[in-house]
């Protein structure tokens, strides 16, 4: 019976804290108005939703993007054999933000690399894989909004 007292006095003291979250359209303060892709695959384009879900409509700043994405797997260690063994992924996102008069503010360079282990199995390594192409185009993404974020 206490605990339940405490957990219904907890819940009620908690519910009133006054969270906001981090990452949202009503405290941005940048609309993004057009997006120029350059290389348009699944990542880059996974890329630009999360940006353009945080752009705010009523915001005053207007910018527009345009953007290069790379991806690239390159081997850094062999074994005996001749197979690799070691390899490392890295994604760039060159990004140049400019304002509703075509002028640009910023250009700036997103590198993340990730070095990794090869395994036997195809199947996992592919999912390995995918899994750290996600990991480092959600922090690409989140190192834009910020950019966008502290624009003046």
């Amino acid at each position: 019976m206490k605990s339940l007292i405490l957990i219904i006095i907890f819940s009620i003291l908690l519910s009133g804290c006054g969270f906001k979250p981090i990452y949202s359209s009503k405290n941005s303060n940048f609309q993004v108005i057009e997006i120029t892709n350059k290389n348009k695959n699944k990542n880059s384009f996974a890329i630009e939703q999360i940006v353009m879900s945080l752009s705010n409509k009523e915001a005053v700043r207007k910018v527009k993007l345009e953007f290069n994405y790379k991806e690239s797997v390159a081997t850094i260690l062999k074994d005996n054999k001749g197979d690799p063994s070691k390899k490392k992924l890295s994604i760039i996102v060159n990004l140049k933000v400019k304002n509703e008069k075509d002028n640009v503010l910023v250009t700036k360079n997103f590198n993340e690399e990730f070095s990794y282990d090869v395994q036997n199995d195809k199947f996992t390594m592919s999912q390995y894989e995918s899994n750290i192409i996600n990991n480092l185009r959600n922090k690409i993404s989140n190192d834009i909004i910020f950019l966008l974020g502290t624009l003046e």
